[in-house]
């Protein structure tokens, strides 16, 4: 079921060319749109927040292993100061749906059909998460999901957060 909410766009603010070690230069901008889910989230909600947003799709196995281990971070983590921002790629709503009714998660998630946001972030391959400190700045991104990436994202969040 979708709801209308602001939904986070993105927009560049230099052209930039994703390297291995770059981070685009990136900025939030609020925009109308819809969640599909029932979490809002507004721009001037991220400031101080450390933010996590994850590029994902039904179809990828990697981005449903990591979805789990994402909500896990934001239950344990929110009180700190995380917020966790899912954008999905599918084309096709009602696998999309099918799967978040079946597996809701605890944070927004919104739909990138046309793949806007993917572009904007020169995303090429998911999962991709990227990481935004307390100022919204990109801090890093992660492409794929596993044990070892797990690890460096959680250290990476408890560095952010000053938190253990």
């Amino acid at each position: 079921m979708l709801r209308s909410f602001a939904v986070l766009v993105f927009s560049v603010l230099t052209p930039f060319a994703l390297l291995a070690a770059d981070v685009p230069n990136v900025k939030f901008t609020a925009l109308p749109g819809e969640s599909l889910n029932e979490h809002k989230i507004r721009f001037q909600d991220l400031k101080g927040k450390v933010v996590l947003v994850d590029f994902w799709a039904t179809w990828c196995e990697p981005c449903k292993e990591a979805l789990p281990h994402y909500a896990a971070l934001y239950k344990k983590y929110k009180q700190q100061g995380l917020v966790v921002i899912a954008i999905n790629e599918d084309e096709k709503a009602v696998e999309r749906d099918a799967y978040l009714k079946k597996t809701p998660y605890p944070f927004p998630v919104f739909a990138d059909p046309e793949k806007k946001l993917l572009a904007t972030f020169d995303v090429a391959a998911i999962p991709t998460v990227f990481v935004f400190d307390k100022n919204t700045k990109p801090v890093t991104f992660i492409r794929g999901f596993d044990a070892k990436k797990a690890q460096v994202l959680e250290k990476t969040v408890q560095d952010l957060l000053n938190v253990r």
